[in-house]
């Protein structure tokens, strides 16, 4: 990569007990990353993940280690489910209160692609294609204060998303349930058999 260092080096999808105990054992990724970052290799620790397990597996590594980042899914139709909105609550309120970056994906996540969708798939779920509905899927994100957007790895929704955290109101939960129900957005984990991707 023709650098030194880098900003920030994240340990992906931390929710599988062994993996889990294995990162953040003796001589585990966790220890070497922060050798790394006391070596000045990186200035920043983070963690990532999927599914609606990984706001509370965040949690527990942040009990074990001093992150500076999460990464986790976030939008209005996971937002639905009780359990992982308490879980994310108590997550971005031990975030802000350590003032540990809370990064946020899958913000314009529709649904997984079915077998009879015909268009082109740039990511592994079909994003919301309607600019209003992608607008307010957007704004719902950042109108969280201390929340970030990630962008989709689908790029050619990266022109829609940068106008719409551009302008626009924060929108109402009735305005996103509309959405919802106009797009035919479902959650994209279950708790289940959708948490491995």
């Amino acid at each position: 990569m023709g650098v030194d260092s880098v900003d920030l080096i994240q340990l992906h999808n931390l929710v599988e007990e062994d993996e889990w105990a294995t990162a953040h054992g003796p001589g585990g990724a966790v220890e070497a990353l922060a050798r790394a970052r006391d070596e000045g290799l990186t200035r920043f620790i983070g963690v990532t993940g999927h599914g609606l397990r990984i706001a509370r597996m965040h949690l527990r590594s942040l009990e074990r280690f001093d992150f500076d980042s999460v990464l986790f899914p976030y939008n209005f139709v996971l937002g639905r489910n009780e359990a992982y909105r308490s879980d994310v609550e108590e997550l971005i309120a031990v975030c802000a209160d350590r003032h540990v970056a809370t990064q946020t994906i899958k913000s314009i996540a529709r649904r997984r692609w079915r077998d009879d969708d015909s268009a082109p798939r740039y990511s592994w779920y079909a994003p919301v294609t309607e600019a209003d509905a992608l607008g307010r899927a957007v704004r719902y994100v950042l109108g969280r204060p201390g929340l970030f957007l990630l962008s989709s790895s689908d790029a050619t929704r990266l022109p829609a998303i940068l106008a719409a955290a551009q302008n626009g109101p924060t929108p109402t939960d009735d305005e996103l349930a509309a959405d919802a129900a106009a797009e035919g957005m479902e959650p994209l984990f279950d708790g289940g058999e959708l948490e491995r991707i």
